[in-house]
C-alpha cells in the first residue's frame, strides 16, 4: 500500500507559520497540525499488486477521508441532531484555531479576552442561549453552507454575540459592522431599479427544452445577451446565433471574438458614430456579464445562484441586468429564492415547466464490479483525475475499446475533441471516461451513464453528491437527438444502487439562500480601518465581521484568500489586489501560481509583459498522466495572461503570441493524450520507463515530510521567480 498525501497551499502555509511558534509550542503545533490535516486533506490508497482485476477493478483508487472526519451527509439527512454534534465541533475548532485568534489580535482583542468571551459564547450557544445558534436554526445553514461555510458561521456570530454583549472590546465595532453589512443586496443596482423587467423562469431537468425556448426568444429579439456557466456553452451559443443569421459577439474571461461578418447572412443592426458595427447578441461567460440596457437576456443554470464559489455572479445577474424580458433557465429548485429576491424588487415571475424529452430510467441491476459490462456508448463517471486514466487503461484492456476522456483540467478545446471522437460512431472511440465536468456544457451522444462512486472529495471532506449533482449527470444519457432511444443511469458497485435510484427519483431540495460577495469599493474602505493588516487576512477579517440576510450567503473567499497570500508581498493597490484574486485560477497549481506572481510583478511595477519570458513550455509531448498535467497547468498560465489583458491591456499586449502558444500547448496537450493511449503499458509507459517512474514514486512517497519540503520548495520558487 502507498498512501499518499494531497495537501493545499493554505495547509503549507500554516505548517509554516506554526513553525515560528518557538519550542514551548511543539505539543501545541502538532495537535494544530493534525487538526488542519483532519479538516482539508485526504489520502488516496492505491493498490497496485492486487492480481484479480476484472472483477474487483485491480488498480482502482479509492477516496477516503483522512482521520476520523466523517462524510458529510446528504441535504435530506442533516437534523438537529447532526446540527448539535457539528456546532459542538465547531465550537472546539473555533476556540484553538490559531487564525482565529491571529484575526482577533488584528481586531484588537487581547488573548485573554478571547479566551475568556470565546468561553462564554460557547458555553451561552451550547445551552441554546443564542437564538441563531439554536440547532433547529442551524439544520438550513448546514443546508446551504456546508462544513467550510459552518466554520465561518460560527466565527462570523461570535462577532454578533460580541457586539451585543462586549461592545467596547472591538474598537470601533458599530462602525465596522456597518461598513461590512450585506443585508440589502435589492438596493445595490440603482439604475436597474428603474426599469420595469419581466422575470421568466424556464424549469424543468436536463434534456427538457427549457433552455431551447429561451434561446428561441433571443434569437428573435432586437439586442440581448446570453449568460452561460462555462465558456462551452458561450461559444456553443455564439456560433448558433451567428450560423442562424444573427450577428452576435463572444465575450469570456479567456476570448473575445467579434460577429462572424463573413457569414453573408449576418448583418450589423447598426452603426456607431465612429462606423463601427453594432451587434444583436452578446454571448458571454456570466462573470463576464455586462449591466448594459438590452431588449431580452437570457440566464443558464439558474440554480447555480447557490454555488458556494460561483453563486454571486448569478445574484448580481439577478440584480442587475438591465433587460426589459429576463429568461432564467434550470432546476424548478432556485423557484423559491429567486420569487423571494425578486419580490424584494417588487418584480413578478412567470414560471414555465418543462418535462424531459426522452426517457431515461435507471437499471435495477449495477455492473457488479465488473469492468467487462462496459458497453459502447457509456460513460463512466468518477471524481478523481488520476482515476480517470487507470479506469481508461482498465477498459481498453478488458473490452478492446478505446475510451475518450474529459475532465475539468482538460482545456475546453481539448474536451470539445474529445466529445467529437466519441460521438463520431466513426472514430473507434466508443466508451467515455469522464468527471461531473460533462454535467453541462457539452453535447454528447450516451446512451448510459455508470457511476463508479457517489461521492465525492469537496474541498474539507468526502461527501455523497447532491441529489441535484446526481440528477444533472445522470440526465446526460439518452439526450434527445443523441440517437439514442432511451438513457440508462446505473453504478459500478452494487452498494450504490439504492442510493443513485433514491436520488434518481427524488427532486432537488429548494434553494434557500443565494451567493454575494462585497464590492472592491466595501473592501477597500474596510482596508483603510486597517492599514497594518495584509490584505489576504482583510477577507477573513470581512467576512468575520459581516452581517447577511437569510435569504443570501456570503460566497467562500477560500480560493480569493490563496491568491492574496501568493501576491501579498508586491507593491500593488487594494483595487489591484481585488482585481487579481478574482483571477480563475487555483492558486494550489504551483506553475500557475509561479506564473500569477511574476504577472502581478508586472501589474505592480506598471511594465509592459511578454509572455515568452514568463511561458516555457516544455519541448517533449507528454507522455503519462503526470507530464501531461504539467501542461494542462501551463494552458491555464496562458488563458491567465490572456484574461489580465482584457483587464490590463497596456501591460499585457501581445495577445497574438500568448493565443500562438495557446494553440501549441493544446496541441502538446492531444498529443499526450494519445500517446498515453497508444503505448504500451500503464499510461502509456515503456516497460523501463514504468519501473523507473516506480523507484521515483516511491521514493517520494516515502514520508509525507518529503511532500512537506517540495511545497516549501514551490513556495520559495515563486518568491524568487516574483523577484526576478
Amino acid at each position: 500500500m502507498a498512501f499518499f498525501w494531497l495537501k493545499s497551499m493554505h495547509t503549507s502555509a500554516f505548517l509554516l507559520r506554526s513553525n515560528t511558534l518557538g519550542k514551548n509550542n511543539k505539543h501545541k503545533q502538532r495537535w494544530e497540525r493534525q487538526e488542519e490535516r483532519n479538516d482539508i486533506n485526504y489520502a488516496i490508497q492505491f493498490n497496485s499488486r492486487n492480481d484479480s482485476f476484472k472483477n474487483t477493478g485491480r488498480g482502482s483508487i479509492r477516496v477516503l477521508a483522512h482521520g476520523s472526519m466523517p462524510t458529510w451527509p446528504q441535504d435530506d439527512k442533516i437534523d438537529v441532531n447532526f446540527a448539535q454534534s457539528q456546532r459542538e465541533r465547531a465550537l472546539r475548532s473555533f476556540r484553538t484555531d490559531s487564525g482565529v485568534i491571529k484575526r482577533c489580535q488584528n481586531f484588537g482583542i487581547s488573548f485573554a479576552s478571547f479566551n475568556m468571551w470565546s468561553k462564554k459564547y460557547a458555553d451561552d450557544a451550547i445551552a441554546e442561549k443564542i437564538d441563531k445558534l439554536k440547532a433547529e436554526n442551524l439544520v438550513g445553514v448546514l443546508i446551504r453552507s456546508g462544513r467550510e461555510g459552518f466554520q465561518y458561521f460560527i466565527i462570523n456570530q461570535f462577532f454578533a454575540y460580541l457586539s451585543d454583549n462586549a461592545p467596547n472590546l472591538v474598537k470601533n465595532i458599530a462602525y465596522l459592522r456597518m461598513l461590512a453589512d450585506l443585508r440589502y443586496p435589492h438596493e445595490w443596482m440603482s439604475n436597474t431599479r428603474k426599469i420595469h423587467r419581466r422575470i421568466i423562469m424556464h424549469v424543468g431537468p436536463t434534456n427538457s427544452g427549457k433552455t431551447y425556448h429561451a434561446l428561441q426568444r433571443l434569437q428573435n429579439s432586437r439586442n440581448g445577451i446570453y449568460c452561460s456557466p462555462l465558456r462551452l456553452l458561450a461559444y456553443e451559443v455564439y456560433n448558433r446565433m451567428n450560423k442562424a443569421g444573427v450577428s452576435c459577439t463572444l465575450v469570456t474571461g479567456e476570448d473575445r471574438r467579434g460577429a462572424d461578418f463573413s457569414n453573408s447572412n449576418v448583418k450589423p443592426v447598426g452603426y456607431n458614430i465612429e462606423g463601427e458595427p453594432h451587434v444583436a447578441i452578446k454571448s458571454c461567460t456570466i462573470e463576464m456579464a455586462s449591466l448594459d440596457k438590452r431588449e431580452v437576456a437570457v440566464v443558464d443554470e439558474i440554480q447555480m445562484i447557490a454555488d458556494r464559489q460561483r453563486g454571486w455572479a448569478w445574484t448580481n445577474a439577478l440584480l442587475g441586468l438591465q433587460a426589459h424580458e429576463i429568461h432564467l433557465c434550470g432546476e424548478v429548485s432556485a423557484v423559491p429564492i429567486v420569487k423571494k429576491i425578486c419580490a424584494a424588487l417588487d418584480e413578478d415571475v412567470e414560471v414555465r415547466e418543462y418535462s424531459r424529452l426522452g426517457q431515461l430510467h435507471t437499471s435495477k441491476k449495477s455492473l457488479n464490479g465488473d469492468w467487462s459490462r462496459i458497453k459502447p456508448g457509456d460513460c463512466v463517471v468518477t471524481f478523481s483525475r488520476k482515476e480517470i486514466f487507470e479506469i481508461k487503461k482498465t477498459i481498453e484492456e478488458n473490452t478492446g475499446m478505446r475510451c475518450a476522456v474529459i475532465y475539468g483540467g482538460l482545456p475546453p478545446e481539448a474536451r470539445v475533441e474529445q466529445a467529437n471522437l466519441f460521438n463520431d460512431p466513426n472514430s473507434g472511440y466508443d466508451v467515455l471516461v469522464a468527471s461531473d465536468a460533462i454535467g453541462m456544457g457539452i453535447n454528447l451522444s450516451i446512451r448510459r451513464i455508470v457511476f463508479t462512486t457517489l461521492s465525492k472529495f469537496d474541498g474539507g471532506s468526502v461527501a455523497h453528491i447532491s441529489v441535484s449533482q446526481t440528477r444533472q449527470i445522470g440526465g446526460r444519457a439518452g439526450r434527445f437527438g443523441s440517437g439514442a432511444d432511451a438513457g440508462e443511469v446505473t453504478t459500478f458497485k452494487p452498494e450504490d444502487l439504492k442510493q443513485l435510484t433514491e436520488s434518481m427519483g427524488a427532486q432537488p431540495p429548494m434553494i434557500q439562500a443565494a451567493g454575494i460577495i462585497p464590492s472592491s469599493e466595501a473592501i477597500e474602505t474596510f482596508s483603510h480601518q486597517f492599514p497594518d493588516v495584509p490584505f489576504s487576512e482583510l477577507w477573513s477579517m470581512f467576512r468575520d465581521i459581516s452581517t447577511v440576510d437569510d435569504d443570501y450567503f456570503l460566497s467562500s473567499f477560500s480560493g480569493q484568500e490563496q491568491i492574496a497570500q501568493c501576491i501579498e508581498h508586491l507593491p500593488l493597490s487594494v483595487r489591484d489586489r481585488y482585481q487579481l484574486i478574482y483571477a480563475p485560477i487555483n492558486a494550489r497549481d504551483s506553475i500557475v501560481a509561479a506564473c500569477l506572481v511574476k504577472y502581478a510583478n508586472y501589474v505592480a511595477n506598471n511594465t509592459e509583459c511578454h509572455i515568452g519570458t514568463v511561458i516555457k513550455l516544455p519541448v517533449r509531448v507528454p507522455t503519462n498522466r503526470e507530464q501531461l498535467q504539467v501542461f494542462e497547468q501551463w494552458h491555464r498560465a496562458i488563458t491567465l495572461f490572456i484574461w489580465l489583458s482584457f483587464h490590463y491591456p497596456e501591460i499585457f499586449s501581445n495577445i497574438d503570441e500568448a493565443t500562438e502558444l495557446k494553440v501549441q500547448c493544446e496541441k502538446s496537450i492531444a498529443q499526450g493524450l494519445e500517446t498515453i493511449r497508444n503505448r504500451q503499458g500503464p499510461e502509456g509507459t515503456t516497460g523501463s520507463q514504468k519501473k523507473r517512474e516506480e523507484r521515483h514514486e516511491r521514493k517520494n512517497l516515502k514520508s509525507s515530510r518529503a511532500l512537506d519540503k517540495i511545497e516549501m520548495a514551490v513556495k520559495n520558487h515563486m518568491k524568487q521567480t516574483a523577484n526576478a
